[in-house]
């Protein structure tokens, strides 16, 4: 049944329809769909948490000359 609701609405090309289809792919998956979410909060997480305690370059200060 899934698949002939992605199929159906998949055949008109229009956004409506390709939102048709996300959902009945949603539903028909959850359990995928709660592990992609899982992994792109998980990757989102560890960018930022690396931005803000990662090494930072510190320039040494020129000498003066003498």
């Amino acid at each position: 049944m899934e698949t002939e609701i992605a199929t159906t609405a998949g055949s008109n090309g229009s956004l409506a329809a390709v939102g048709s289809a996300t959902k009945a792919f949603v539903l028909a998956h959850p359990i995928g769909m709660a592990v992609a979410g899982g992994a792109l909060l998980g990757l989102g997480t560890y960018y930022v948490l690396g931005k803000m305690f990662g090494k930072k370059k510190v320039v040494a200060p020129a000498m003066a000359a003498a």
